[in-house]
């Protein structure tokens, strides 16, 4: 093996320690190409500076570095970089985001980075409630604290105050949430969107649900909605060629089958019936309802729509 500067020798371990905590003195001899008593001398010299700590569990002598060693800060590989920029890219344009993508850029190596950057990835904006409470939201959960907040209830077009205790955050186009509502002792959706104003209440105690519980109430959901009660299994007939793109537009809980003659069944388990029904109607005659409570569903729908649209309907 040949002479190599201590500086060397230094910035290789110190780019060894930042890849992993612990290495084996044989491992740190090999990654180094040095010979074992000599790395042994140079750890040894270094182990005030760097902190490190050594362990014996023969054979093996291990060093490692403290998990606070490279305090306040996060280091990622070169080849991590691309990815790391890829899912930056890819979150809902915000401040936040903007301001990772900006740190990143400007920390690359040899100032590049421009050019790095996936700039035919055109993700959603967020929104101005999803800025400012979707963190909160989450904090909420994480740290199992009750969240106060004001919400707008647009079906019932009402602005109430209440407490919940936040199970779950669902991302996408709305973000909503699974909390158990406080003023009702249920599991309940809300969405961010919602949301007026909003704090963590360290007075109000937070209400724990079972894990099994929340899953079942997820399960039973249609897009957002879980109307209580029983759940029921709802199925409905499409026809060629709709039936194409159903099958790549399903809402998340629902399943489908082949039928001859290119039909498909879909079925789902929930008790959201309205949204199941919604979801049928927009398809007009090209879908069948199997389950006589849906069709029933799908007929007050229908019936409403051409019952407003007569209504509204200018004179001739």
């Amino acid at each position: 093996m040949g002479q190599r500067s201590s500086t060397v020798t230094v910035i290789e371990l110190v780019q060894a320690f930042l890849e992993r905590r612990t290495w084996t003195q044989k491992e740190l001899a090999d990654r180094l190409e040095m010979t074992t008593p000599a790395i042994r001398e140079k750890l040894k010299e270094l182990q005030d500076i760097f902190h490190l700590e050594r362990e014996e569990e023969h054979p093996q002598v291990y060093w490692s570095v403290p998990k606070d060693w490279f305090p306040g800060g996060v280091v990622f590989k070169r080849e991590q970089l691309p990815e790391l920029l890829r899912h930056l890219v890819r979150l809902p344009k915000s401040k936040a985001r903007d301001g990772l993508l900006a740190t990143v850029l400007g920390n690359l190596p040899n100032g590049g980075g421009v050019e790095a950057l996936p700039t035919a990835v055109v993700p959603p904006s967020a929104t101005k409630q999803e800025e400012d409470y979707l963190a909160l939201i989450e904090d909420a959960a994480a740290q199992k604290r009750s969240l106060w907040f004001r919400y707008f209830t647009a079906s019932r077009g009402q602005m109430s105050m209440r407490h919940a205790s936040v199970h779950r955050v669902v991302l996408g186009r709305p973000a909503r949430f699974v909390a158990t509502c406080h003023r009702e002792d249920k599991l309940k959706w809300f969405r961010v969107e919602n949301i007026l104003s909003a704090h963590l209440d360290p007075q109000e105690p937070y209400r724990p649900s079972e894990h099994k519980a929340v899953d079942a109430f997820l399960r039973a959901s249609v897009d957002g909605f879980n109307a209580g009660g029983a759940v029921a299994e709802l199925s409905f007939l499409v026809r060629e060629p709709e039936a194409r793109w159903v099958q790549t537009n399903l809402l998340p809980t629902m399943k489908v089958a082949t039928l001859p003659n290119g039909r498909i069944r879909v079925t789902v388990e929930t008790n959201a019936i309205l949204q199941v029904a919604r979801y049928v109607v927009g398809l007009g005659a090209a879908a069948v309802s199997e389950t006589p409570a849906l069709a029933e569903a799908v007929e007050v729908l229908a019936r409403g729509a051409l019952g407003d649209a007569a209504d509204i309907a200018p004179a001739r």
